[in-house]
């Protein structure tokens, strides 16, 4: 299938052991993650919610 691959993936397909942070920037276009890392960064500024496919607080 690699032929045919955007070369990304998708959130909701990723598993537990695709929680690296390459991973899971790889599933979002780069504006929506940058707008992502925004929103974790000022509704979640000490990284609580960082269990599974985690949106780090610095890009």
């Amino acid at each position: 299938m690699r032929p045919w691959s955007a070369g990304a993936s998708q959130v909701n397909f990723l598993t537990s052991y695709d929680t690296s942070p390459d991973r899971v920037r790889a599933a979002y276009a780069p504006d929506a993650f940058a707008r992502l890392v925004g929103v974790k960064r000022r509704f979640d500024p000490k990284n609580l919610f960082r269990v599974n496919h985690n949106i780090p607080v610095t890009d």
